[in-house]
């Protein structure tokens, strides 16, 4: 029996040397990688409600609590409670921030030199999520005009990382 002659084959793709002149040189695939087995995740509702936490340390509860147990036993200034980065933000009739503790501490500095508190009490704290408020109302006299007057205002504290990150203090309007 005699042995049957093979050829390759011009065509391209089927083992030629090189493609017939004018066709295109054959595409490679790249070899096949063995599937690993997916993990099963399950699909969250995008419209499920997600966590929502403040970080390690203290929580705004804790931190609501013993700013007003403190405010309401004289300790006006509670920086140990402040985030280095922390932002005041002063509402209507002001409506500016200070970023910073220096500048936190500048501000407060002035507004202690300008004015005499004959009183002062807290209430709350109200807590949520990522923060807490507080009804502060103050008796109080500014010194160069010798007004006295009874001011409420509001304080909304944002809490990260067991340390006050904003403070806003809002006013009744009018």
């Amino acid at each position: 029996m005699a042995k049957k002659k093979t050829t390759k084959s011009n065509k391209p793709g089927k083992g030629s040397a090189k493609p017939a002149k004018g066709a295109s040189k054959p595409v490679r695939s790249a070899p096949k990688k063995s599937a690993a087995p997916k993990k099963a995740t399950a699909k969250r509702d995008p419209l499920a409600p997600v966590a929502i936490k403040t970080g390690p340390g203290m929580t705004p509860m804790e931190i609501g609590s013993k700013l007003v147990a403190d405010f309401n036993a004289g300790k006006m200034h509670l920086n140990e409670m402040w985030s280095p980065a922390i932002v005041s933000i002063e509402g209507v009739g002001v409506s500016q921030g200070w970023h910073g503790r220096k500048a936190v501490d500048a501000k407060n500095a002035w507004w202690a030199s300008e004015h005499v508190v004959h009183g002062a009490s807290a209430e709350g704290p109200f807590v949520g999520a990522t923060g807490f408020g507080v009804k502060f109302v103050i008796e109080v006299e500014t010194k160069s005009t010798a007004k006295r007057e009874l001011m409420t205002e509001i304080g909304v504290y944002t809490v990260k990382n067991g340390k006050i990150i904003q403070e806003e203090f809002m006013y009744r309007a009018g």
